[in-house]
């Protein structure tokens, strides 16, 4: 693949792109990562995405470059490559292991960020809704990063794999309990009786952008939100359930392990999807008229 890419402060050919054998995000997954789709050659909500990278790296100890400078680079980046609709990844490595696995500073921090053309969901899953299981992997509410979006990742990998050797598009992950908590790349949302329901941020879920815009467009339009716990049970007697990330936007579920969800898509979901759309298009008229 041809293109751009930024490392360690230059930007270079993608196949000249390298970090050190000795980069810790590589040693440890000690790092972070945000994806950001990118509408006719506009970063959708960056803003947002650096906010939440940067409050993990305050909490996580980890130097993270000026907000400013990264979105430079991907603006610049998306130039670079031509781009419209885009993928963007930006990931901070916490920097080089010097021998001390908690170092008392943090040091130099790594930064790679790349930007590729978007190879979107196909139209057809969002028309027949996608079909999930329900992995087998549970997940942790205790663990302090599971709230970030880190580059320890080998779960969600896992999980996916799971739902792929299954023929499964996504997998929703349970925690301890027996409560739904979230997707392997995604946030988690049901409706029953015209109410929305979503698992709660205490469970140390991703706080995740497109849910949060989801919440606030669900209020917007009348619905009520529950932000609770809730259990397997009530996800597959639910009226609708619908997953949500950066790419794939508002994605409705078809099936939960095999079982038919009630409406697929169904009438919540589809207003969501549509108030959504409308939403990027207003976000984007606004970068237009702002950039003159």
């Amino acid at each position: 693949m041809a293109g751009f890419v930024y490392a360690n402060g230059q930007i270079v050919r993608r196949m000249a792109a390298t970090v050190s054998a000795f980069d810790r995000s590589f040693l440890y997954g000690d790092g972070l990562f945000e994806t950001v789709r990118a509408y006719g050659g506009t970063p959708f909500m960056l803003t947002e995405h650096l906010e939440r990278m940067a409050d993990s790296a305050s909490e996580l100890g980890i130097r993270m470059p000026e907000p400013d400078e990264i979105a430079g680079v991907v603006a610049e980046l998306i130039k670079r490559n031509k781009l419209t609709e885009a993928y963007v990844r930006i990931t901070l490595s916490r920097g080089i292991h010097a021998g001390v696995l908690a170092p008392d500073e943090p040091p130099e921090p790594g930064l790679v960020v790349e930007a590729r053309p978007l190879h979107p969901y196909p139209r057809e899953m969002y028309e027949r809704g996608a079909e999930v299981i329900v992995s087998s992997l549970r997940h942790d509410s205790s663990s302090p990063i599971r709230r970030h979006k880190t580059t320890s990742y080998l779960t969600s990998i896992l999980a996916t794999r799971e739902a792929k050797k299954r023929d499964a598009d996504e997998a929703v992950r349970l925690d301890h309990a027996g409560d739904v908590a979230e997707g392997a790349t995604s946030n988690v949302f049901c409706v029953r009786d015209g109410r929305l329901f979503t698992p709660p941020r205490e469970m140390n879920i991703l706080p995740g952008i497109t849910r949060r815009s989801v919440i606030k467009l669900a209020r917007q339009n009348g619905l009520e939100v529950i932000e609770v716990r809730f259990g397997l049970a009530d996800l597959r007697s639910a009226d609708e359930v619908f997953l949500t990330n950066s790419l794939m936007e508002v994605m409705p579920v078809r099936s939960i392990d095999g079982e038919e969800v009630s409406s697929s898509p169904g009438p919540t979901t589809g207003l969501l999807a549509e108030a959504y759309t409308r939403f990027v298009a207003g976000h984007q008229a606004g970068c237009d008229g702002r950039s003159g």
